[in-house]
């Protein structure tokens, strides 16, 4: 019975992705150029820039990892845990706003300019 109930999960969760990616695709009629398309012509807002930085930084492999290291050697990473959560108001009242006046999408946009850009 958990089979059925999986599977119906990931079927509600790949239609509603279908769903959106149909809908947006429809909904504005002409030709979108790559600026428009990939970057939402540079008008990203700050929530949508940390959440584009946060999906850059994690990975299915870094998340089944984590979990992996957690059981294996226990609670000490409970610490990095803790570490995430002090740093967390540095990162939203530094990092984000950095990365937001430099108008780039993800950490790695920003690693690959010159060491003296403007900040």
């Amino acid at each position: 019975m958990l089979y059925a109930v999986e599977y119906t999960v990931f079927g509600i969760i790949m239609g509603a992705n279908l769903g959106l990616g149909l809908f947006f695709a429809f909904k504005k009629s002409g030709s979108l150029t790559t600026n428009e398309m990939f970057l939402g012509s540079r008008t990203l807002k700050m929530l949508p820039l940390a959440l584009s930085m946060l999906a850059s930084i994690m990975s299915s492999t870094g998340i089944v990892g984590f979990t992996g290291h957690f059981y294996t050697y226990g609670l000490h990473m409970a610490w990095c845990v803790l570490t995430t959560i002090l740093l967390f108001p540095v990162t939203v009242h530094v990092v984000v706003p950095v990365m937001y006046r430099l108008k780039v999408t993800s950490i790695f946009e920003r690693r690959h300019m010159a060491p003296e850009a403007a900040v």
